[in-house]
């Protein structure tokens, strides 16, 4: 029996793209943290451009957002290149970030950042100070930034299962919401996705 075409409506045109636009807006908000590049943190110890006779025993950097300890990465490279940090950074409140640093060489160093708040957003940066030199470390270089940004980037996440959860029932409901706005039935009556007996 020939399949007559489905002539649809202004209306369902209308619904469908609100259905998809409702799954787009869904799925965003699921979906990984946007970046938030000038956000950055609001204190940092020690301060970018400090001037240090020794070498810190911990770098801290304060946001004004709550982080994500388990999916956020700070590094601190000395002047060769090599990471001084010692160990994972801990969250010492739910704004701060503190990493415990190790060795005693003088020249500058780079401290590097991606940060991940609760919210989802993430900031990226980094900043440098100088320990037994007496003078202010040299401005970041394209290498510089190159490692620094390199040290804290070559990490995975842990998938979260509960957001992969939800986006696949986000796409099922909107596959649904879809399959219902298209079948229309001829003889007039309510949609449903049971096959027709008739074919």
């Amino acid at each position: 029996m020939r399949r007559e075409l489905i002539q649809v409506s202004g209306a369902r045109w209308w619904a469908a793209g609100v259905a998809v636009l409702a799954a787009a807006v869904g799925l965003l908000t699921l979906g990984p943290g946007a970046a938030r590049a000038d956000l950055g943190p609001e204190s940092t110890y020690p301060t970018s451009g400090a001037v240090l006779d020794v070498v810190p025993p911990v770098v801290t950097l304060t946001f004004a957002l709550d982080v994500d300890e388990a999916r956020s990465h700070v590094a601190v490279l000395d002047s060769t290149g090599r990471d001084a940090g010692d160990g994972e950074p801990k969250r010492a409140a739910p704004t701060v970030l503190r990493l415990p640093v190790g060795g005693h060489a003088t020249g500058d160093y780079t401290v590097a950042y991606h940060v991940t708040f609760i919210d989802g957003t993430t900031d990226t940066g980094l900043h440098r100070f100088s320990v037994g030199t007496g003078v202010p470390p040299a401005p970041l270089d394209d290498a510089t930034r190159r490692a620094g940004t390199d040290a804290v980037a070559t990490h995975t996440h842990r998938i979260d299962t509960f957001s992969a959860t939800l986006l696949v029932i986000d796409g099922a409901v909107l596959a649904a919401v879809l399959a219902l706005l298209w079948l229309k039935p001829r003889d007039g009556r309510s949609a449903s996705l049971r096959a027709d007996p008739r074919f």
